[in-house]
């Protein structure tokens, strides 16, 4: 049987709001993984304002040669610091970030943004 490459999950609790909510972005962030045929590992949620999550996450893709890269329910749980360290490691070792988009919960940050459609030409 064919292992399928690892990804670990980072989620920030000041984005998602209520336990219920994080529950459900946690489900949303394996479904993508499952998706598309990666299987997931630690999911590193950050409480607050406190990076300590953060860079627990970078420590064991630091140590753990296995990772394929990083998931992230949507871009607003990555903000302008952890962008430029993520940058910066994905450029030395390949490694991908990963955008599962689960939608917001109702009432939450980003709830009342369009959605957005892809078109593709053929």
């Amino acid at each position: 049987m064919r292992r399928r490459p690892l990804l670990l999950g980072y989620i920030r609790t000041d984005v998602v709001g209520d336990r219920e909510d994080l529950s459900r972005v946690e489900a949303g962030l394996r479904e993508c993984a499952d998706r598309e045929d990666f299987c997931l590992g630690t999911v590193y949620v950050e409480q607050r304002h406190d990076p300590g999550a953060f860079h627990a996450l970078m420590a064991e893709v630091g140590r753990e040669e296995a990772v394929w890269g990083i998931v992230v329910p949507d871009l607003r749980h990555v903000g302008a610091v952890e962008q430029l360290i993520l940058d910066r490691h994905e450029a030395g070792s390949r490694m991908a970030v990963l955008v599962a988009d689960v939608p917001p919960c109702t009432g939450g940050p980003g709830a009342s943004q369009p959605a957005r459609q892809v078109c593709r030409s053929t």
